[in-house]
């Protein structure tokens, strides 16, 4: 890739407006669920809030993948200053740094089992998600979730996540553009393979 005439790029492109911390939202729609003492009532708050929690799980496994593929794009720049890592300097905590990851990962068999339970339907764990995560929580865990990433130079990606050609990385590039202004961060699974080849 080019060498740009900017000496230093975000840390966050834009994601974060468009995300939110899924284990806390969770536990707030989990509490109104279970503030009401019938069966029938829970069923039909479930009902209620359903497409609102899988909106949530899966913009939240696009974050995970965004946040990849820009590091991808990012550390193909050359190296260049990070500006706005809210996490550099902190100390770097193994369970604090997988414990949402975590969360998020055993949500789903969670989410499996309500939707059968309040609603009898059936929800289909897609494995690219799981998959996705586990990238993601590798990531974290090889980059001591950012608190020392002063550069690009300085971040490590997944082993399985390689830098595609340049015209991959423009694709990619115009991909979270387009995310960014629309706020549907699962699209960018249309862009994983160009970085991701199992």
């Amino acid at each position: 890739m080019t060498q740009t005439a900017t000496k230093s790029v975000k840390f966050d492109p834009g994601f974060a407006q468009h995300t939110t911390i899924l284990s806390i939202n969770l536990e707030y729609i989990y509490a109104k669920i279970n503030s009401f003492k019938n069966f029938g009532q829970k069923k039909t708050s479930f009902k209620f809030n359903y497409n609102q929690i899988t909106r949530m799980v899966e913009n939240n496994v696009g974050f995970c993948l965004g946040s990849l593929l820009w590091a991808v794009y990012i550390k193909s720049l050359g190296d260049l200053n990070i500006e706005g890592n809210p996490c550099f300097g902190d100390t770097f905590d193994k369970d604090e740094t997988c414990g949402e990851i975590d969360f998020s990962i055993e949500y789903f068999e969670q989410l499996k089992k309500d939707a059968k339970y309040y609603l009898g339907q059936n929800y289909e764990i897609n494995p690219l998600y799981i998959t996705i995560l586990n990238l993601y929580k590798e990531f974290l865990l090889e980059n001591k979730n950012f608190v020392s990433t002063k550069t690009t130079n300085d971040i490590i990606l997944p082993k399985d996540i390689t830098i595609p050609s340049e015209a991959d990385l423009k694709t990619i590039h115009s991909k979270i553009e387009e995310v960014i202004q629309t706020g549907n961060l699962l699209e960018l699974t249309d862009v994983l393979s160009l970085v991701y080849k199992k």
